[in-house]
């Protein structure tokens, strides 16, 4: 647990080169999701895409690790102590110096029971953090916490006498928000589009790539075709899967895919009448055809989800011996059965059935699809749902912050470190519910005692301790039986991009990397 990371120093990615344009000065790139706030406590996982470039966390994701970034150490004396040292002679945009006082409050926005963060569960151990020095840092832990340093690489740094001048306008359209990456931000439509500008002072060797950088939202088809037919945009990260194959097919678009950690699944809110009766949640999880929805819905670029943690990654915590005699289980639990849904249709509150209205998004198509597939079977046995599109902030608001549907939804979880913990603890976890006061990330607001201490004690373990694996497996085998959610695929991640744009390095976790300079080669 003892760890010492030290500053590993990269060869600058310089500004790219088109084919047959010369050097790029802008890049424009569709995404999936921006945040409602340029602020790190209202965004999380692919949404900090755009963020994470601009307000630079304090250590960076490389290639299947974490190395120091406006941190030049991390020590860790013991399993529950971190100190940070903050590297010296970086500065915010506006020329003020980045300081072991702006960090500590930095990540203080994430902790304690009275933080607003969506990223509050990540630090949900940090019992205090400190100044301890010039340039330290010292964070203190209630318990081993596997995943801190992932955390840390999930929130960027800002300024503390920015937020204290600017109270709650930080991170809107007229305030912005000032951080000490190679970005600045240019201007912001939340959820719809954000540009950014090359940062001329940058202080690090990776500068900016390009001049511009525009991420924008299309919510609709057509909409978003037109737009990289166009040229209007030269790329997309995180292509919708009904759409990888009209999109590879663009005229010089070339298109890479990696294994995703994610999982797209339905909610169903055990606090929510009448899906509060685990009979009804039962038959509505033998009445999914997960098999139509895969190779429908999402044109075979995924696999069955047994669980909510893609297999390679509980692999190479658990092992591949365990990890698949408990996958094969789960998964055997999970069949398309409608008389036998029929039959606990009949013993449930809801024996003549039930209607529920599931809000969906355009950013990401394939929620709907999802739903409308699922649907003709559920109807099937008197669940009736139907599709309702909101934009991406009313069903961000009311799908993971306030729980305020019919008791059923759909997501895309996307996990937010390459750690079998990551999914359970945001998941299932009771503290992550908002009847607990939680971060909601725990849509189905499912409490269990006996699955949150065997999450708590996974936590205690060090962070490649196959023990840890059991536990995880161990408290994923009780909430599934539960059914507080029904997993349904693991997709793949598709990131389009035209000629003289590289692809092929950025995976999963694209999100936390410098992405532009992995996009923009010379």
């Amino acid at each position: 647990m003892i760890t010492a990371l030290v500053l590993l120093t990269t060869a600058c990615a310089g500004g790219g080169t088109g084919a047959s344009s010369g050097p790029l000065t802008s890049v424009n790139m569709l995404t999936t999701v921006l945040p409602p706030v340029l602020d790190p406590r209202q965004s999380s996982s692919l949404a900090s895409g755009s963020l994470l470039i601009a307000l630079e966390p304090l250590v960076r994701y490389d290639n299947g690790g974490f190395k120091p970034l406006l941190a030049s150490a991390i020590d860790a004396p013991d399993p529950t102590t971190y100190v940070l040292t903050i590297r010296d002679g970086i500065k915010f945009w506006d020329g003020s110096p980045f300081t072991a006082e702006d960090a500590a409050f930095s990540i203080g926005l994430h902790t304690g029971a009275d933080s607003e963060s969506i990223n509050a569960a990540l630090f949900a151990q940090v019992k205090s953090v400190e100044v301890t020095g010039d340039d330290k840092v010292t964070v203190s832990l209630s318990a081993p916490a596997p995943q801190f340093t992932a955390g840390l690489a999930q929130i960027g740094m800002v300024s503390k006498a920015f937020y204290d001048k600017n109270g709650k306008g930080v991170g809107t359209q007229d305030v912005l928000n000032l951080g000490t990456g190679p970005y600045e931000f240019a201007t912001f439509t939340p959820t719809r589009e954000v540009t950014l500008k090359a940062n001329p002072g940058y202080w690090g060797q990776d500068g900016p790539a390009v001049q511009t950088l525009k991420l924008g939202v299309i919510g609709d088809d057509a909409a978003r075709m037109n737009a990289l037919q166009s040229g209007e945009y030269d790329g997309m990260l995180g292509v919708p899967l009904p759409q990888v194959a009209s999109i590879g097919r663009l005229p010089g678009m070339r298109m890479a895919d990696s294994a995703d950690l994610s999982v797209y699944k339905f909610n169903l809110n055990v606090e929510t009448k009448p899906w509060d009766d685990i009979r009804l949640r039962r038959a509505f999880q033998l009445a999914v055809n997960r098999e139509a929805i895969l190779q429908g819905a999402l044109g075979g670029n995924a696999e069955l989800a047994p669980t909510i943690v893609p297999a390679p990654v509980m692999a190479g915590l658990s092992g591949e011996e365990a990890m698949r005699a408990a996958y094969t289980k789960l998964g055997a639990d999970i069949v398309f059965d409608l008389d036998a849904a029929r039959r606990e249709m009949a013993q449930s509150s809801s024996p003549d059935g039930v209607s529920a209205e599931v809000l969906v998004t355009g950013s990401d198509p394939t929620l709907a699809l999802i739903v409308q597939t699922a649907a003709q079977d559920l109807a099937k046995i008197g669940i009736k749902l139907t599709v309702r599109e909101v934009d991406d902030q009313t069903y961000y608001s009311a799908v993971y912050f306030g729980h305020k549907t019919e008791g059923v939804s759909i997501d895309m979880f996307s996990g937010s470190a390459p750690d079998a913990s990551n999914l359970p603890l945001y998941v299932i976890s009771g503290a992550n519910a908002v009847t607990t006061g939680g971060s909601g990330t725990n849509i189905s607001d499912y409490v269990n005692p006996e699955v949150d201490a065997l999450l708590d004690d996974s936590q205690k373990l060090a962070v490649d301790d196959p023990r840890r694996g059991a536990k995880l497996i161990e408290a994923l085998t009780l909430a599934q039986a539960d059914v507080p959610y029904v997993p349904i695929a693991f997709p793949k991640v598709f990131i389009a991009g035209r000629e003289g744009l590289d692809t092929t390095s950025l995976d999963t976790f694209w999100w936390m990397t410098q992405w532009p300079q992995a996009l923009v080669k010379a």
